[in-house]
């Protein structure tokens, strides 16, 4: 018989290395939440998972060239953040850019737009995730929709240049390009204009 020990260290043995994990991914396992929990603190304690954030842990990706722990991105521990509150978020200002290759600045703070209330979170090293309640017409659309119309957003209406339309589309599917144009109907005329432009290009 298979101990609840070994399912999880199963589960977690089938994962790549630095995956984020937070507790309902074991929840398949019929595992006892306070037996799972347990667990989990001891595979912590013996660094077979690492505690990134409350609720929220990794497995170890050691890199031997560098000699050192790769540390999970704060935008992977949002996305598991969101996931532990049953939220869905969409990367806003320098992390939208950031996320389309329009920048390559590492911001101060990482900031989402939240269908969950607004909260901002610290990592462990001292990193900033900002979660900002958005409307449902921000949110409740195609997830990459949602981040090419927030880039626009960063970038302003007078300030999306021929290169930036033409790195945008290079990331989109035809499909994804279409289902843009459908999810920018309660746009902003501008944006609506910007993603015409950028289909004809």
């Amino acid at each position: 018989m298979v101990t609840n020990v070994e399912k999880i260290r199963n589960k977690i043995k089938r994962a790549p290395k630095g995956t984020l994990f937070i507790l309902a991914d074991f929840s398949h396992l019929n595992i006892p939440y306070n037996t799972l929990k347990d667990t989990i603190r001891k595979f912590v304690k013996k660094r077979e998972l690492i505690k990134v954030f409350q609720g929220i842990y990794k497995k170890p990706n050691f890199n031997k060239l560098l000699q050192r722990e790769v540390p999970a991105s704060p935008h992977e521990i949002a996305v598991a953040y969101a996931r532990k509150n049953g939220w869905k978020i969409i990367p806003s200002r320098d992390i939208a850019l950031n996320r389309l290759g329009l920048t390559t600045q590492v911001p101060n703070a990482y900031e989402y737009k939240s269908s969950g209330p607004t909260r901002s979170i610290v990592l462990n090293n001292d990193q900033i995730v900002k979660f900002k309640a958005g409307l449902a017409r921000e949110i409740d659309i195609d997830s990459t929709s949602a981040l090419v119309i927030e880039a626009f957003k960063a970038l302003g209406e007078n300030n999306v240049t021929k290169n930036d339309l033409k790195t945008i589309k290079s990331k989109l599917s035809g499909k994804q390009l279409k289902q843009l144009k459908k999810d920018s109907t309660l746009s902003r005329i501008w944006i609506k204009d910007l993603i015409i432009r950028m289909e004809k290009m």
